[in-house]
């Protein structure tokens, strides 16, 4: 359920209105303040959360991967921890 901001056309108040449906504008969507139905939807703000500072976020390398066994790799995997325990 998407969050949509809006503001009136009419008095320039900002609003904030939660849709159970996306892309579709509600029949009874009007300005809270002034009850103008003459509103625009404007484009949100995305809040990305980082770790503790923004430059040592960008410094630092993402996690390495895990590697990935194919069906060679896993049989040799298991024989040697068979031979070895």
């Amino acid at each position: 359920m998407p969050i949509y901001e809006y503001r009136c056309k009419d008095c320039d108040e900002p609003f904030e209105r939660l849709l159970l449906t996306i892309g579709q504008e509600p029949d009874d969507l009007a300005c809270p303040a002034c009850g103008s139905r003459e509103v625009q939807r404007l484009i949100s703000v995305v809040a990305v959360h980082g770790g503790e500072s923004g430059s040592q976020a960008e410094e630092e390398s993402p996690p390495p991967r895990p590697p990935v066994f194919g069906r060679k790799e896993l049989n040799k995997v298991l024989k040697n921890k068979r031979s070895t325990g």
